[in-house]
């Protein structure tokens, strides 16, 4: 069963060029996992400092490897103080 993630992130003014440079190394080593069928970083149309990440994967076990993957872990505490607020994430589940 596919999975589709989608979070959102505000990030502080003064820290957007920060941001969208872990952002691309991980966007790049996300999109080469085996599994992941789309990984795309997002910006929102009226807000100055809010992302989405767009997430697809094959399935859960492909969710998991990614979450463990040590590019994860290190954007993940990278980023975190660079938001305004905690990140919101939305899960999907597709079934063919």
């Amino acid at each position: 069963m596919e999975k589709t993630i989608i979070a959102q992130l505000s990030i502080q003014v003064t820290k957007t060029e920060d941001f969208l440079k872990l952002a691309e190394i991980m966007v790049n080593k996300s999109i080469a996992e085996n599994g992941c069928l789309t990984y795309k970083l997002l910006k929102e149309v009226d807000k100055e400092n809010d992302f989405f990440i767009y997430e697809k994967y094959k399935n859960e076990k492909v969710v998991e490897n990614h979450i463990s993957s040590e590019h994860f872990k290190s954007f993940i505490n990278s980023v975190m103080p660079l938001l305004t607020k905690e990140p919101t994430i939305e899960n999907f589940f597709f079934k063919k």
